[in-house]
């Protein structure tokens, strides 16, 4: 297992259902912590299939900006003015579950690029990676955790945890041409570790672990 800890001074996850301001998830969604993973591994088959992820974190900020977009038309583009949400001081810890874990770990430390995380201009200022972790049994009379950071968690409906309910892409879904023709929905929680804890069933030692994947 790997832990990766991710620092951003900007990042922005829109919702793709909601049309202007165009707003942002509070987290990195699954499909786009998948599409980074086979990014850095050079498009290994890296899905929810094989590989399970958690994600959680927190911003210190949000603001509303003005950027110029291109919207694309069936014969032309147009520029058009949107308000976007952004997330400061975006800190996020990812965990994965995977069989390719030494790609990703190589892809990591070798990148020839600047990493980023979203769109473009979202870039990965600081990374840490930890290796070969395993997860403990959690019993909340020994765990410290970090109660200030947020986490996503598989929708069920008779675990009793609160939070915002997001239908959010999982991965996506490729056409016969390799091109992106949809994406798989999953149902998360988003909700603080210390309202998780009371459900957690494992942690790294520091962080508590939320797996989502397509048995979520």
């Amino acid at each position: 297992m790997l832990r990766l800890e991710i620092y951003q001074e900007t990042a922005h996850f829109r919702i793709p259902t909601i049309g202007n301001p165009y707003l942002s998830y509070p987290l990195p969604p699954p499909s786009t912590v998948y599409g980074f993973l086979r990014a850095i591994t050079g498009y290994e088959k890296i899905n929810p299939v094989n590989t399970k992820i958690s994600i959680q974190g927190k911003f210190n900020a949000l603001s509303f900006e003005k950027e110029r977009l291109l919207l694309e038309k069936k014969k032309d583009t147009k520029p058009n003015i949107v308000s976007i949400q952004k997330l400061h001081q975006c800190f996020w810890i990812i965990h994965v579950d995977s069989p390719h874990e030494e790609k990703i770990v190589y892809g990591i430390q070798n990148s020839p690029r600047i990493l980023r995380l979203g769109r473009k201009e979202d870039l990965i200022i600081d990374m840490s990676l930890s290796t070969d972790l395993e997860t403990i049994e959690f019993k909340r009379e020994t765990c410290i955790y970090r109660d200030d950071f947020k986490i996503y968690v598989p929708w069920e409906q008779d675990k009793e945890v609160n939070g915002s309910l997001f239908r959010i892409a999982l991965d996506s879904k490729l056409n016969e041409k390799n091109e992106i023709s949809g994406y798989e929905f999953v149902n998360l929680i988003y909700t603080s570790t210390r309202k998780f804890s009371k459900v957690a069933k494992v942690y790294d030692g520091e962080y508590l672990i939320s797996w989502i994947s397509a048995n979520s």
